[in-house]
């Protein structure tokens, strides 16, 4: 008899190219996400992301200022806005755009790596 087992996604992952890997990780390890040196991997509360070593300078694309100060390359969604907000900043973290109230009423803002790479983090006020 056979089984059949449902297929899942059980998380995602964004994968990036950065010149300073090191560098990278120690940033994210600040603002206290869980960061595996050895792999790459920077995770917190399920928002997880890889940081791939390269000498290529191409191979680095962060979408801002490419596609303007809104082109984050990773959106993740969160409760507590203003606790995450202030908490970043008294971690001196880097911001692409302060805390806001968006048209569409999103409470939202965004940081950057030191690779130019952006999370903007949103809460929705509906």
């Amino acid at each position: 008899m056979s089984t059949t087992i449902e297929s899942k996604i059980k998380h995602f992952s964004a994968i990036f190219f950065v010149s300073n890997r090191k560098q990278v990780l120690d940033y994210y390890s600040k603002l206290g996400f869980w960061c595996d040196y050895e792999m790459g991997f920077v995770e917190r509360e399920g928002l997880m992301m890889i940081f791939h070593q390269s000498n290529q300078a191409d191979a680095i694309v962060p979408n801002y200022p490419l596609h303007g100060e809104n082109a984050v390359n990773v959106y993740a969604m969160v409760e507590g806005i203003d606790n995450l907000y202030e908490e970043f900043k008294s971690k001196e973290a880097l911001f692409q755009y302060e805390i806001r109230t968006n048209e569409y009423q999103m409470r939202e803002f965004a940081i950057k790596d030191p690779e130019g790479y952006t999370i903007g983090f949103g809460e929705s006020l509906i």
